[in-house]
């Protein structure tokens, strides 16, 4: 029976339904906000499935390049040092737009004041909120360690 590395390099994909990110890029390593909390993800990782929360995900390149980005609802699995992807919202470290950040944190605090919400769209509006409070912590923060 064939063991994997632990070292071995990583396949990874990154998709949205607005867009592919990566489509089996070879990195390093793939930190994910889990469900369970932060998972690093290195080469001969168990097979495993997860849902995604809305928070920052990192993945190191062959280079050493550490990508930071965004994701929010949606699942990874893990399988034969392949790691999918996939999310609802997906955005890099230098995509993100500061003013319209606070602008969609400003609305959706607004919209939260409503009484008259309905469960529905009280929902939608905190996840808006979290979305745009971590925008903002994504781009006022170096991830740069390499």
């Amino acid at each position: 029976m064939a063991s994997i590395e632990q070292s071995a390099d990583l396949i990874l994909s990154i998709l949205s339904p607005e867009r592919r990110l990566l489509e089996k890029e070879k990195v390093q390593e793939v930190t994910l906000p889990g469900s369970e909390g932060q998972i690093q993800i290195l080469g001969g990782h168990a097979p495993m499935i997860g849902t995604l929360e809305t928070g920052i995900f990192s993945y190191r390149s062959l280079d050493g390049a550490l990508h930071t980005g965004m994701v929010s609802e949606g699942f990874f699995e893990v399988n034969d040092n392949g790691v999918n992807v996939m999310a609802e919202h997906l955005e890099l470290q230098g995509e993100v737009n500061v003013e319209l950040a606070k602008k969609a944190q400003s609305e959706a605090e607004e919209a939260l004041k409503d009484a008259e919400l309905d469960p529905h769209h009280f929902g939608e509006y905190q996840n808006k909120l979290q979305r745009a409070l971590i925008r903002q912590q994504l781009s006022s923060h170096n991830h740069l360690d390499n």
